[in-house]
């Protein structure tokens, strides 16, 4: 029911800001209401039938995210350090102390390939799994960027369509020779079409290139954590791992990371 709720009203908002300017134009204020309504309800209610309601709300979560990069990024450092105090206790062959600190990861990834190769599951089998695991988290990141960008196109396809009926109603209220009318309707026409321009460019655009460079940041950190893993199956110092993780967490440049992002392209590739 939610989501039919949403989408009647979205519709309405779009059918009444149409209705407003067509059948009652008024002052400049109704002009500028009606227009936004029209943007806005009219992006919102094409996102939701052409993806979903699920994942229109997704993005106020993911926005919200943003202000709580901090804590998750000392969440996942304090996680790190629980790994490597696993691999510590894995190296000397004290399994059961090993098992109660991977509890204590908050990473999944992390955990679960942590706990896989402490259950001693073969080498191969947890690379192939945790690839897995990786192309489905990529998946789920990529999906909202890809709707913020077709946002981007619905956002100047309704102002254009707000220009278009402007137009119609400024012709229209040629011959009564009303200036206020056909003043309205001009600045309903201007307006929706610079809602649309702004929306798009100055927001649905930035945002979906903030949401794909910090899933790229997420998907290096993942292919990270499993380079880690593998060297925890190889019984490494927990220094080497470190030192890894060090390096990684300084690169800069994510050009850097095309090798690595290129081995959960194909999650049936082997990792040497």
């Amino acid at each position: 029911m939610a989501i039919h709720l949403w989408i009647g009203l979205l519709s309405l908002s779009v059918l009444v800001s149409v209705s407003v300017q067509l059948l009652a134009p008024g002052s400049g204020l109704i002009a500028i209401i009606s227009g936004l309504f029209l943007v806005v309800g009219g992006t919102l209610l094409t996102a939701i039938m052409s993806h979903s309601l699920n994942a229109v709300l997704m993005l106020g979560e993911l926005i919200a995210d943003f202000r709580r990069s901090p804590a998750v990024v000392d969440d996942d450092e304090e996680g790190f350090r629980r790994f490597l105090q696993a691999a510590n206790y894995f190296r000397r062959g004290e399994i059961r102390p090993a098992e109660a600190v991977v509890q204590q990861i908050s990473e999944p990834l992390l955990r679960r390939g942590t706990q896989l190769v402490l259950d001693g599951f073969p080498r191969d089998q947890v690379i192939l799994t945790l690839q897995r695991q990786i192309a489905e988290d990529r998946d789920h990141l990529r999906r909202p960027v890809e709707m913020l960008r077709a946002m981007s196109g619905y956002a100047p396809a309704f102002g254009m369509l707000g220009t278009l009926l402007g137009l119609v109603q400024m012709l229209f209220g040629l011959g009564s020779g009303n200036l206020a009318s056909i003043g309205a309707a001009m600045g309903f026409a201007m307006l929706t079409t610079v809602y649309g321009l702004v929306i798009a460019n100055l927001a649905l655009k930035p945002l979906a290139s903030k949401l794909e460079q910090r899933g790229r940041q997420l998907i290096t950190r993942r292919v990270a954590h499993l380079q880690a893993i593998m060297m925890l199956c190889d019984r490494q110092h927990s220094e080497l791992i470190r030192e890894m993780m060090e390096e990684v967490n300084a690169r800069q440049d994510m050009r850097q990371a095309a090798y690595e992002l290129q081995l959960i392209a194909n999650p049936d590739q082997r990792v040497a």
